[in-house]
């Protein structure tokens, strides 16, 4: 199965200064006219990788795992993309992505969001699962400005006390009733230009990294309201009330 196509044009927003992120019918791409320094739990270049592109590719929510990195290699080939890039997937609605972008004197901080959350769980009471089913919240961050490799660290710890907040907040539940931290196959990078001021920290309370924790948030909680919004909106349509 051939999970992408991109017939329909992009719609590009620059993030910052050489960083643009396109939205297509079922991808986003990140793309940066220089190198960026990512530090990433993705399925393809995950861990530290310099590269220039980020694409969120989009699946159907029937997708299962096999040769899916050769399909987001063909996806990526699709668009013009070599390797190195980060990859990630999910079966969340591209079209629902949010984007939270904070600027300040010192530095601009980008949040984009997809989420799915039929499959919530619960970091240390959740059991080990043979089937990661679809669900996933990903999560891309991108910094204009330099971080230690220690404030990238706490970045990535940031963004997801960031989002987890969130869904104890929104009450998102696992089926046994547990408050959620994330879903099974969550994604995040946080990605640097490491250009302009020089920030040593990334935790919640520093500058740069309360900047973080305020563009997941809010990306995050308008994610949650559109997902549920949307999943109201398909429950009524299939089972209207007759009079």
């Amino acid at each position: 199965m051939t999970p992408f196509s991109p017939q329909i044009s992009a719609l590009t927003v620059e993030l910052m200064p050489g960083v643009r992120l396109r939205r297509l019918p079922n991808a986003l791409h990140v793309e940066s006219a220089y190198d960026l320094i990512c530090l990433s739990s993705a399925v393809l270049g995950g861990g530290m990788l310099r590269t220039r592109h980020i694409l969120n590719l989009g699946l159907p929510p029937d997708y299962r795992c096999g040769n899916h990195l050769a399909d987001l290699r063909q996806a990526a080939l699709q668009l013009g993309i070599a390797e190195p890039f980060v990859g990630l997937m999910t079966a969340a609605r591209i079209a629902d992505a949010q984007l939270v972008v904070e600027r300040d004197e010192a530095a601009t901080v980008a949040a984009v969001v997809t989420l799915g959350i039929s499959h919530p769980t619960a970091a240390g009471i959740s059991p080990c699962a043979q089937v990661i089913y679809p669900g996933t919240i990903n999560t891309i961050v991108l910094v204009d400005a330099e971080l230690s490799a220690a404030a990238q660290v706490n970045a990535l710890m940031t963004a997801t006390e960031a989002k987890s907040l969130v869904l104890a907040e929104c009450d998102v539940r696992t089926a046994e009733g547990h408050l959620a931290s994330g879903t099974g196959s969550d994604a995040l990078v946080i990605a640097q230009t490491a250009r302009g001021k020089h920030f040593e920290y990334g935790g919640p309370i520093s500058h740069v990294g309360a900047m973080i924790g305020r563009a997941v948030r809010t990306a995050t909680l308008n994610a949650v309201r559109v997902w549920r919004a949307r999943r109201a909106a398909e429950a009524a349509a299939a089972d209207p009330i007759v009079p």
